[in-house]
Parts: structure tokens; sequence; C-alpha cells
């Protein structure tokens, strides 16, 4: 195994890491968004942007991995097929990288599933806040100011 293959196979395996550590938290912000606890919500959206900042900072080091464990093969991926370039590699480094690939896959896919329930649930409460609200608004003009309120008005009004 070439340094540069073995590079791109530590950055990819760091990315797949963060990935689940990205699932595990946006699981566990669900349920505290569930039960409303607030504290617990800014916490665990603090954590998610720190994963998200990480995985930017892993996707500028595999892109550099990328390019170089591509130029030392000799064949460039990026002009052949993914499946090309994998088999010049060894055997054994070809079917390990393949398994990585599609853990990655599955993981990222993982993400954008729970990713879409979180924003089913957050479009849900924005609409129920919104229903919220309206009813409110109706309510305001049934009442009117207490006494107190109004005695205090009419006497700036007559001054």
């Amino acid at each position: 195994m070439t340094a540069e293959i073995a590079n791109l196979t530590n950055v990819l395996e760091c990315k797949l890491a963060l990935l689940h550590e990205l699932t595990r938290e946006l699981r566990a912000c669900r349920g505290a968004y569930l039960g409303m606890d607030l504290e617990a919500i800014y916490a665990h959206t603090a954590k998610q942007t720190l994963i998200c900042e990480k995985l930017r900072s892993n996707e500028y080091q595999r892109a550099r991995a990328w390019r170089a464990a591509s130029a030392s093969s000799g064949q460039l991926a990026n002009h052949g097929t993914l499946t090309a370039w994998i088999q010049t590699l060894e055997p054994a480094l070809g079917e390990q990288f393949r398994h990585l690939l599609t853990a990655l896959a599955v993981a990222e896919g993982e993400v954008r599933h729970i990713n879409h329930i979180h924003t089913v649930l957050l479009e849900g409460t924005r609409r129920t806040l919104h229903v919220l609200a309206n009813a409110m608004a109706t309510l305001a003009p049934m009442y009117a100011p207490p006494a107190a309120l109004e005695n205090i008005s009419a006497v700036r009004t007559r001054a």
C-alpha cells in the first residue's frame, strides 16, 4: 500500500467516523427537541456545528489525498471510472477500498434521512406555532384593556 493510498483511506475512515457521530447527534437532538429541552437543543446544535466544520475540513483533506492517490497510481481517477481506478490497486486493498466507499455511501444516506426527519419535525412545529399565533390574534380584539389602563390613558389624553 502506498503512502498516498493509506492517507486517503485514513481520511475516508475519519469522514465515516464523523458521519456516524453526526447521526448520533441528530438523533439525540431530536429527543431533546421532542422533550422541549431548550438547553439540550442548543448544546446539540453547537455539537452538530462543530462536527460539520470538521467534515468541511475533512473534505479539503480528502480532495488533496484523492489527487495524490490517483496521481501516484499512474491513472487519474477523475478521467476514468472509479471502478477502473480501484482495479489498478492490489486486490485486497481494492476490496477494502470498496467496502469503505460503500460504508460511506450508507452513512451519508443515513444522515440525509435523519436530516429529512428533522426538517419535517421542524416544519410541523413551525405550522403549529403559526396556527397558535393566528388563534391568539383572533382573541385579542375580544378583550378590552383592563380598567386601570383605561383610566391612565384617559388621564393622558385630557392633559
